[in-house]
């Protein structure tokens, strides 16, 4: 066996290790009563609700699965590891304008977050979904 065998059979099982860790993990976004969270296999992302209420977050049309958001307290935001990146959220598995306008609504309402999660949050949730219907207007905040 070559050396770049070897090389080649370690990289395989790297990116096997990479794959395991990330099902296992879980990924995506994630509003929780504390603040915002996105995980990846590599890194992660913490943003505090006291780091947003200046902050604008809207979906750009040209990558619609990337929230942009601009921190009014950038200090606060936490990141571990190589998150993805270092202002924005990827949305693969989200609607991008639906998560824009719920991050919005707990900015604005902080007495809702610590029902995040709960049965009153799911509600809620689809209270938003049906009074903004995704629309332009309502992924600015």
């Amino acid at each position: 066996m070559s050396t770049l065998d070897v090389a080649f059979a370690v990289s395989w099982l790297v990116l096997v290790a990479l794959l395991v860790v990330e099902a296992w993990r879980g990924h995506g976004v994630q509003l929780r009563p504390h603040g915002i969270r996105q995980s990846s296999v590599l890194g992660s992302l913490t943003v505090p609700w006291k780091a947003l209420p200046a902050a604008r977050v809207r979906p750009r049309a040209d990558r619609p699965s990337v929230l942009r958001m601009a921190f009014a307290k950038p200090l606060l935001v936490r990141r571990r590891g190589i998150p993805w990146s270092r202002n924005a959220l990827r949305t693969d598995n989200v609607d991008t304008g639906f998560l824009a306008t719920a991050i919005r609504h707990y900015v604005c309402h902080p007495e809702h977050r610590p029902a995040i999660g709960s049965e009153a949050d799911g509600r809620l949730l689809v209270e938003l979904a049906n009074r903004d219907g995704g629309t332009d207007e309502g992924n600015r905040l």
